[in-house]
This record gives structure tokens, sequence and C-alpha cells, in this order.
């Protein structure tokens, strides 16, 4: 065989990729230079019996053709593995889902009387009572017109001793937790920071309400005005013993009592979360004065004194959370436990956090600890070991409402709402 044939018995593809003197001056280079695969698929008789300067074309079609099959199949191969593995995993994500609605959506919150009601402030400028039982929606009530812009995922409310209360950016309303009748409402002066933290509280027979950068205290039954606390505080609200918890704008932490408004104490901190009140301690958040870090720390909610401070890097990405003798944050990735007591670790876990963007959230209770990714994954953890118990993936991504009782969390947001865990025991009578 010449080399005039053999070079015509190379495919053009590979032949271009031979430079044009090694074609001319090393035939036998030009060979080496075909791949096996290729080489070893054209027929012996073609390779070795060609006659000298007859191309052979057929056997540079079959050479394609046998490569275009192999590589078909192998692409179709890896396209059905692909699409197994895929519903195999979208399958194998699912929690143990209970329940879903669309008829109710937005922020959720969880009354702790005896019974225990779940509540959506939604989208549309509407409260609604569920079943936590069966998500059947046992009343509705608007209480504003739409405004996505100026309440992101509803308006914030709180529920307790029989009410819920709704804050609006010119009204709170307090409705009467069995029907969803209005008791009354309260004209408000100045809607001053109403972001997703801002959500009134309710106890002791009384409403306590942030606007015009004060604390509001009303009566619970009448809604006549009792007192109205100092200037100067942000959104973060908390209420626990007779005494009402709030965050100094741009820095410091008061302590008010709930019946006068009197002041008790205050520390000269900057606060960068909402306020938490378990047990023998108020949780808060703050950030150290010169690195990227955060510092959760525990004070004596009688005189403000420090218990135990604990710092962490990085910023959290969602508040704090406190269920038994253990307070739960997420940074990044990560989920946290420490001990309420010391100050200790408990345990961490990875959450692989936020690949689409959006706002984590987290809720815990003595029976499990919920994160959300904030791009549509939701996790359940053993609160004693940090072990994941299951993952629900959903096409809900950016900011979702977590609720959570025992051993059921509630997952609200724009494409309603949606119940995951063990099934919740019937209310007391």
């Amino acid at each position: 065989m010449n080399d005039d044939a053999r070079r015509d018995a190379v495919p053009d593809e590979v032949g271009k990729k031979v430079p044009d003197e090694a074609r001319e001056t090393a035939p036998d280079v030009a060979r080496d230079a075909v791949p096996d695969d290729v080489r070893d698929a054209v027929p012996e008789d073609v390779r070795e019996a060609a006659p000298d300067g007859v191309p052979t074309p057929p056997a540079r079609r079959l050479v394609n053709r046998r490569r275009l099959l192999t590589g078909a199949a192998a692409l179709g191969a890896l396209a059905a593995a692909a699409g197994v593995n895929e519903w195999a995993r979208r399958k194998s994500s699912h929690g143990p889902r209970l329940w879903r609605t669309t008829a109710a959506s937005g922020r959720l919150v969880l009354s702790a009387d005896r019974r225990q009601g779940l509540y959506a402030s939604g989208f549309d400028g509407c409260v609604r009572a569920l079943d936590p039982r069966t998500g059947e929606v046992r009343w509705s009530r608007t209480v504003s017109t739409p405004d996505a812009a100026a309440a992101p995922g509803g308006w914030p409310s709180a529920a307790g001793d029989g009410v819920v209360c709704v804050a609006t950016d010119t009204r709170l309303r307090v409705l009467d937790a069995a029907s969803g009748e209005q008791r009354w409402e309260a004209a408000l002066p100045d809607w001053s920071e109403g972001g997703w933290r801002q959500g009134p509280a309710v106890g002791g027979g009384s409403v306590f309400a942030v606007y015009g950068s004060s604390v509001r205290c009303y009566d619970l039954a009448t809604g006549e005005p009792r007192w109205t606390g100092p200037a100067g505080v942000s959104a973060a609200l908390a209420l626990g013993g007779g005494t009402v918890y709030t965050a100094g704008r741009p820095r410091g932490l008061l302590a008010l009592d709930a019946r006068t408004g009197e002041r008790r104490w205050e520390r000269d901190l900057v606060v960068s979360g909402p306020l938490t009140v378990h047990r023998d301690a108020l949780l808060v958040s703050s950030p150290p004065e010169t690195m990227a870090s955060t510092i959760v720390g525990a004070l004596d909610p009688a005189t403000g004194a420090q218990l135990w401070a604990s710092v962490q890097h990085g910023e959290l990405s969602c508040p704090l959370s406190a269920a038994g003798r253990t307070v739960y944050m997420g940074g990044g990735d990560r989920l946290f436990g420490l001990d309420t007591t010391t100050g200790d670790w408990v345990w961490k876990a990875n959450t692989f956090a936020g690949r689409k963007g959006g706002t984590p959230a987290m809720v815990a209770t003595e029976d499990g600890v919920y994160a959300w990714s904030g791009d549509g994954r939701l996790w359940a953890f053993d609160p004693s070991t940090g072990g994941m118990r299951w993952q629900d993936d959903s096409e809900e991504v950016g900011r979702i409402s977590l609720a959570a009782a025992g051993g059921t969390v509630y997952r609200g947001g724009p494409g309603g709402v949606l119940a995951l865990g063990a099934l919740p025991a019937p209310p007391e009578a």
C-alpha cells in the first residue's frame, strides 16, 4: 500500500490533526496518529489488502457510522442513568409530609395555650387560622390591603392568651383566636421599622409593639394604652417573667417593667438580631468590635449581668432558637448547638445552605431542630446528637417562615403552607 492510499484511508478529522510536514515526510507517523479505536474499527481486509492507489471511502463511512452509533448509545445510556438518578434523588428527598394547603401563605405563628392554633399572615393582607392537624382553614380575616413590599411575606403577628395580634403599617389589630372576630384596634402614630423582624408580643394581660422607635403597651381586653417606653429602640422585642426586653438603636439593651414601663436595667452593647428569653437566660447575639464574627451570650434576665459568652466565626444567618437546655444558631453552611447554662459546644452539623441564595431560617423544639437553607431544602436534626433525620426538597426559594411544636414543623411561603414530621396530638378540650 503506497503513501497516498494510506493517507486517504485516514479519516478527515484525524488527518487534519497531523501537521503537513508529518504527512509528507513521515507516512508511518501518520498511521500511528490514527486513534486505536478508529483503526481497529476498520475491517482487516480494508486495512491490509486495499489495492495501491485506490481510495477507500467506504471504510471511512463505516468508521464514522460506527463511532456515531457508539457515541449515541453511550450518550443515551448516560442520559437514562442521569434521569433515573435524578428521579431517585427527588423521590428520596421528600420528608414526612403530613399535609399541604395553598389556601394560606406567609408568616406563621403558633399559640402555646391549651387549644393550640396555627395562624398565617399572608401576602394578600389576610390572617387565617389553620387546623394544625389537617391544614383546614378555620377562619380568615382581612387586616390590610395587599402590599408585599411593605410587609415581606405578610404582616408580623403573635398569638397567645386567646388572641392573635397583627401589626400593620397603620394599625395594631387584636383578633379573637377562636373566631377571627376583631376585639379592638389601635391607630399607630408611626411605622418606624417595618421589616421582617418586627412583631408584637402578647402576655400578662397586655399587648406590646414597637412603633415610633418606642415600646407601647396596650390593655389586652380593651386596647387602652397603658404606657409608652423611652424613644430610641429598634424592632427587637421579647417578653418574659414580667419584663419587656428591647434593643436600642444603634446600640443598647433595655429591660422594662411590663406593668409600668419603668426601666429595670440597661446594657451598652450592640444587638444584631432578635432577642430570646429561655428558662433563666436572656439570649442575645452581637458583632464584636474588630473581627468578622458573632458573639452569642446569655444574660441574667433580672440584672443584665453576663452569664457566659461564646465567639462564633462569621455572621449568623438566622435568629437564635432555644429548646430544652440548648440554644441553636445557624451561620454559613453550619448549624450549631450550645449549652444554655455554660455556652459549651453540644454539636454542630452541616446544612449545605444557600446554593441559589435566599434567607435561611431555623426553629427548634425539644423534639427536633429544623433548618431551612433558603434554596428549597428543609432539614430535621436530632436535638441531642445533631444527626440528620430527614431532608425535604421543594421548589420554594427565598424567604420562608417556620413554626414548630413537638415533632411537627410548619413551613409557610409564597406557595402555601406545608406540614411535616409527626402528626400533632389533638388539642385539649
